[in-house]
């Protein structure tokens, strides 16, 4: 059983938490377990144990929440997370485990992954914090900033067939990611997933998101990630359409969609320079995206199949919440 800062304090326990002095990663951390409110987000995940007849998890989750935070704040294999928990002080004050308590395996954490990406409630964690960060008055609604990005997924390469009397090598399990789809950018083909984010303008908190295989066109989710109750819409050309426009100015809404040139109707000098200026407004949308490659190493899907790929996305979209909830919290006082 996990003990919890709730129990009796050891003296090592003491001696940790005496110290003035925090690492970047602990002040971090700490910031978090203050910014976030867990027991919300700990009662909707409590709905995976709904179905199952084993009662109550031996592993409180709260706990197992937080280590899936941990792990793709971190960007940790689970393997890698079973150590950091045993080796990493500011890992375990997170936590709030006592020094002289064991660490549960990483299968116990693999499980509590599976049954969250299995329920979809991963979707549900995500409305709860975007709700709670509106409550709090941090969404502006000036407007929102729509964009995706490729991610790579696993690919088998096809290998040669062998001579004629050799004899073939024994087949090894395929990593392969059959959700996974194929998308051309430029010249070049990708095999992968898009996400997809609406971000809020002027907070950068990420109100909309979606995940879909990369074959599907950008403008397909377009209105999954307009939230309705913005001022303005700004995105890059792939989402430019005649239908769209028309919805905005039913709506009120500005319509910040760069205008798309045509072979037989090329852009206008008035264009050009709309273009410059609601491009300038939109390049905020990308920081998301340049904050998850660049902290969180996110270049690549970690692993098989769309929900599960959906549940880390989803994850490094409330990671990014919740850094600029700690942020703006800072800019306020």
């Amino acid at each position: 059983m996990i003990g919890t800062r709730n129990s009796q304090i050891s003296i090592l326990d003491g001696a940790f938490n005496s110290r003035t002095k925090r690492s970047r990663s602990d002040a971090l951390l700490e910031k978090l377990a203050d910014a976030v409110d867990w027991k919300r987000l700990a009662e909707i995940s409590r709905g995976v144990f709904k179905d199952t007849k084993r009662g109550r998890p031996t592993i409180p989750v709260e706990f197992s929440l937080k280590c899936l935070f941990l792990q793709y704040l971190y960007n940790l294999s689970d393997p890698a997370l079973e150590d950091a928990l045993i080796d990493r002080l500011s890992f375990q004050r997170f936590l709030g485990i006592s020094f002289d308590r064991d660490i549960p395996d990483f299968s116990t954490i693999w499980r509590f992954r599976e049954r969250l990406t299995n329920t979809g409630l991963y979707d549900r964690l995500f409305e709860a914090v975007v709700a709670d960060l509106d409550a709090e008055g941090m969404v502006l609604r000036r407007g929102t900033l729509v964009d995706a990005t490729i991610v790579h997924a696993a690919r088998k390469q096809r290998r040669s067939e062998p001579d004629e009397g050799t004899p073939a090598a024994p087949r090894e399990e395929s990593q392969h990611d059959h959700d996974a789809t194929v998308t051309k950018k430029g010249k070049t083909f990708y095999y992968g997933y898009k996400g997809h984010i609406g971000v809020d303008q002027g907070s950068d908190i990420i109100r909309t998101k979606r995940f879909t295989t990369a074959s599907v066109h950008d403008s397909t989710e377009f209105s999954n990630l307009v939230s309705g109750d913005e001022r303005s819409v700004f995105s890059d050309k792939a989402y430019a359409n005649d239908e769209t426009k028309r919805e905005f100015r039913a709506k009120g809404i500005f319509n910040g969609v760069l205008d798309k040139g045509r072979r037989n109707r090329p852009l206008s000098r008035k264009q050009k320079k709309d273009n410059a200026q609601k491009s300038s407004v939109r390049s905020a949308v990308e920081r998301p995206f340049a904050h998850f490659k660049r902290l969180y190493g996110y270049v690549r899907t970690r692993y098989v199949t769309l929900r599960r790929n959906d549940l880390q996305f989803t994850f490094l979209c409330m990671i990014h919440n919740f850094r600029r909830k700690i942020a703006l919290q800072q800019v306020s006082v």
